[in-house]
């Protein structure tokens, strides 16, 4: 079995949990998106975890990986607003503004870290030994 199977498996479970959460959240599907949006949070938790795993066998160019976690850490701690947000809606109606913001930047910030981790990987050489 290869060595990225686990991640490249975990990367795109959560992208397919993802686009599950905006087309249950954005198609008015509540008891769905209820048990899907949590799920993408957790699912992607254990991608970064892999990611994180595979990070230690690759060497990067700093300038590239330094780019990479801005947006990354970002996205970390954009995922909060949206639980929190998430949290207030199933609670109260009037949170619905609140937690669609949340989403964006958080999509935008997680789309971005996507980006420049895929670059980060095509720059980056396989550790021998």
């Amino acid at each position: 079995m290869s060595d990225t199977l686990p991640f490249w498996i975990s990367f795109c479970l959560t992208v397919l949990l993802l686009v599950t959460s905006l087309v249950t959240g954005f198609g008015h599907r509540r008891r769905l998106h209820l048990w899907v949006g949590p799920l993408t949070m957790v699912v992607l938790v254990v991608t970064i975890v892999l990611t994180e795993e595979l990070m230690r066998r690759y060497d990067f160019p700093a300038d590239i990986k330094a780019t990479h976690l801005i947006f990354a850490k970002a996205g970390g701690l954009l995922a909060l607003p949206v639980v929190l947000t998430g949290l207030w809606l199933w609670r109260q109606p009037k949170a619905r503004r609140w937690h669609l913001v949340a989403v964006v930047a958080w999509l935008l910030s997680v789309l971005t870290a996507t980006g420049t981790g895929l670059w980060m990987f095509v720059h980056g050489t396989l550790r021998t030994g």
